[in-house]
């Protein structure tokens, strides 16, 4: 996806490339001091600390081993909310090893605070990524 360097979507690419090098530090600068997180299952509030950090670990860890490839934007929708706000909604795809050529897709809608660099303050899963990984056999 070729984008503006300075838009939204470029700061969700690098996003995905932080991802796919498993460089936590830079994972967690694209997230404010504090957020929330939501699924199907409820919600929590986060601090950006370094318990954050050793919670992403463990999110790469798991990646890795249910065979994870990359992830990508497939679709990519943003919206204002205020002058200071945007919601942008993301269908990521990936593909793991046991699935083979399948694109295995997941659905977030991220909350970002724009007045200054971006920064997620909140993001909600749209599904169950665990169900939908057992669904697939892939946990």
């Amino acid at each position: 996806m070729k984008t503006p360097e300075n838009s939204l979507a470029a700061f969700f690419d690098k996003y995905a490339r932080a991802n796919d090098q498993n460089d936590l530090t830079v994972i967690a600068d694209f997230y404010a001091e504090n957020f929330i997180a939501g699924g199907p299952k409820g919600s929590s509030a986060f601090k950006n600390d370094q318990t954050f950090i050793k919670w992403l670990q463990q999110v790469q860890e798991f990646n890795k081993e249910t065979g994870m490839g990359q992830m990508h934007i497939v679709e990519y929708k943003e919206a204002p909310i205020s002058e200071d706000y945007r919601m942008v909604s993301i269908k990521w795809g990936t593909r793991f090893h046991k699935t083979g050529e399948e694109l295995i897709t997941f659905d977030i809608s991220y909350f970002l605070y724009v007045k200054t660099a971006p920064k997620i303050v909140m993001y909600i899963s749209h599904l169950d990524q665990e169900e939908l990984m057992k669904e697939k056999g892939l946990l």
